[in-house]
């Protein structure tokens, strides 16, 4: 089989104008117009290709919906022998709050560090005396606390913690920051993941069958009656001089709401149309993203022209090569350029809901997502990652096992090209990116990239940077596998 003709000079051309400061970093959440610019481009370019999907459209569009907090109306309220306070959303959050209100009222029952450990003070926290109740608990163990750290934070000892006492049927959890993070500084961090925007196909609107709450120790001051009221009950807990969990003598009153928009998405299609007539009945699928992160608070363009305008070009040259080859696949060839990738992989989603072959008939999917940088010292920051950017001659190449023979015809198509595919990604990169949505429904992935540089999902991932020799290669690389599958 010869190699295609994959044109350096439109690499070029199509990454100019994807990563163009026009579009404004092609953001999903952010200019919405400029998005539609690149969706257009798309269109227009596999529209010249003569490539198939609906009438003349190659638009599948799709209505998702987006979540933020009500920072107006969501209030913790604490009545302490008569007295309220009321508290706003810089003292506490609802982590992963899915319904569109979540209330909780009652007296909780405070569990020290909720540890449930030989040590008697912490057996009862598993007891059924906290079925259904509103559970106070600190952040870190009592070494912790008995320590010098002004903050602590292990996101698995307390996701341990927590699991233990919703087993015991508590149906809310108030974890309460460090005591000595004077600056709250780990409540904000955590803060500002938990309340970023949220985007979903589901409008859910059902309520959360349990609820965890984060908060500052102030909120947990107010719940037991006064200033430095919770830390003497911690420093009571550590000292084996009370016995937790105990009712607390205040009530809380809490509302988390959220905001609930309807936004549209737009992936883009184009088909090759197999030749064998019962084998066009199914596809490999081609897939890059095309969205990226927009504009910072201060103006600065993300141009991702790596991330992903390379991806998003190289599969527009290997479109064209198909469809302009004398000899067409026996399998149909999917093009699948997906939206709102950064907020969520969201437009994969929804085509692996909806798909225009059925999932069981794709024989895999070949997704491309940073494929256009060579290693340089800089990158080096990346050096304790499993992907930093590879040389010239070297790519990572990730699959899973449903399909024990592409690694083999990866690497053939490798070695014919004098490329050294790297298949030792560790498993957590099966989430990564959109190939997740094909993998988890079983269906043979293969993710190339050339792997993360010091402009990761910085301003500075711009044209200039990007190798198109190294592009074309990927673009070569990625005809001959998706020739190997579609015909064999």
């Amino acid at each position: 089989m010869e190699l295609p003709r994959i044109s350096k000079s439109k690499l070029k051309e199509h990454v100019e104008f994807l990563a163009a400061d026009s579009l404004q970093g092609r953001s999903f959440a952010g200019n919405s117009r400029a998005l539609d610019v690149a969706a257009d481009y798309l269109e227009e370019e596999i529209g010249q290709m003569g490539l198939h999907f609906e009438g003349n459209s190659y638009s599948q569009q799709f209505e998702l919906f987006v979540s933020e907090r009500d920072e107006e109306n969501s209030l913790l309220k604490v009545v302490f022998q008569g007295k309220e306070q009321v508290f706003g959303s810089d003292d506490f959050f609802v982590v992963n709050q899915k319904a569109k209100e979540v209330r909780v009222d009652g007296k909780p029952f405070v569990a020290g560090f909720g540890l449930n450990t030989d040590n008697s003070n912490y057996d009862s926290v598993s007891s059924s005396v906290l079925k259904d109740r509103v559970v106070l608990v600190s952040v870190g163990t009592p070494e912790s606390f008995a320590g010098t750290s002004p903050s602590y934070w292990d996101n698995k000892l307390e996701k341990d913690k927590t699991d233990l006492v919703f087993d015991a049927g508590a149906r809310t959890v108030i974890l309460v920051t460090g005591v000595r993070d004077r600056n709250d500084e780990i409540f904000r961090e955590i803060a500002q993941w938990a309340n970023q925007r949220k985007y979903s196909l589901d409008k859910n609107v059902s309520e959360d069958e349990i609820t965890l709450v984060i908060a500052k120790p102030r909120v947990a001051d107010a719940i037991l009656g006064g200033k430095g009221r919770w830390k003497k009950a911690l420093r009571k807990t550590v000292r084996k001089e009370s016995v937790v969990p105990v009712e607390s003598a205040g009530d809380i009153r809490l509302s988390s709401v959220r905001k609930v928009d309807e936004l549209e998405g737009r992936n883009v299609i184009g088909i090759v149309e197999g030749t064998d007539s019962v084998l066009r009945n199914e596809c490999v699928v081609f897939m890059a993203h095309y969205d990226h992160l927009g504009v910072t608070k201060t103006g600065e363009i993300f141009n991702g022209a790596d991330d992903n305008a390379s991806g998003t070009s190289t599969l527009l040259e290997v479109a064209r090569a198909f469809s302009v080859s004398k000899e067409k696949p026996k399998r149909s060839i999917v093009f699948l350029w997906v939206t709102a990738e950064e907020v969520g992989l969201i437009g994969s989603e929804f085509y692996s809901r909806n798909p225009v072959f059925p999932m069981k008939s794709t024989v895999a999917c070949v997704n491309l997502d940073m494929v256009g940088r060579v290693y340089e010292p800089r990158d080096s920051v990346w050096n304790h990652s499993p992907k930093v950017v590879k040389p010239f001659h070297e790519i990572y190449a990730l699959v899973n096992n449903f399909d024990p023979s592409l690694p083999e015809i990866t690497g053939s198509a490798c070695e014919r090209l004098e490329l050294t595919p790297d298949f030792s990604l560790p498993e957590n990169f099966f989430y990564s990116s959109d190939h997740y949505n094909f993998h988890r429904n079983e269906v043979p992935i293969l993710n190339l990239s050339t792997g993360y540089t010091a402009d990761y999902h910085l301003p500075t991932d711009d044209v200039e940077r990007i190798n198109f020799d190294k592009m074309k290669k990927v673009a070569e690389l990625c005809y001959l596998v998706g020739w190997q599958l579609a015909n064999r």
